[in-house]
């Protein structure tokens, strides 16, 4: 009767030293480790995007000098008014927008480049909303060397000012792409894994 007694209190020592060891060598939350997910794929914590005051726009990522903008500097632009037309979940939407186009905002000349040919080529332009909402643009379609799309960061929407700037893709046959409360402009560099 002593040796079932025994054994259960080694095993019992096993397990807390099996417990003890696992939680030591377990990662600590919230100090950047990767963890991993029960099917096996990696999971990784993103830290809050800043959200800026109503009416801010970050321009971030690949630039000479990243910065904000204002919705009273947008209006000290040169202004550009374009004619929308886009499917929606509710049927066919028409718009008059008005605002500064993309490519002026964020200039071939602002951007990181380095000396290769058309290296603009390989930029893009992640739209961010407020909700976290996301939509890209290449520097492609909006540089006025090559696609030259009339994309713009809307001031106005039929007439009535934004409370936040909003990014326009004219051309686009759903309006997905149309980012409201826009809160960040990033600007990246894409290259291959």
């Amino acid at each position: 009767m002593y040796m079932p007694t025994l054994r259960i209190l080694k095993c019992r020592r096993w397990i807390l030293l099996a417990v003890t060891a696992t939680l030591a060598l377990a990662p600590v939350s919230g100090c950047g480790s990767t963890a991993t997910a029960p099917t096996g794929a990696a999971l990784t914590t993103t830290p809050a995007r800043p959200v800026s005051p109503p009416g801010t726009v970050l321009v971030t990522g690949a630039l000479k000098q990243p910065s904000p903008v204002t919705i009273d500097q947008l209006h000290g632009m040169a202004m550009h008014a374009v004619q929308v037309e886009f499917q929606n979940d509710k049927g066919t939407e028409h718009h008059t927008e008005v605002g500064v186009p993309l490519a002026q905002l964020i200039p071939p000349t602002a951007l990181a480049t380095q000396d290769k040919k058309h290296d603009l080529l390989s930029f893009a332009v992640l739209a961010v909303g407020v909700d976290g909402y996301q939509a890209v643009v290449s520097y492609g379609e909006i540089s006025p060397d090559f696609a030259n799309k009339d994309v713009l960061v809307a001031v106005s929407e039929d007439g009535k000012p934004l409370s936040r700037p909003r990014l326009v893709v004219p051309g686009d046959v759903k309006g997905a792409r149309y980012v409201i409360n826009l809160i960040e402009l990033h600007v990246s560099r894409l290259t291959p894994a």
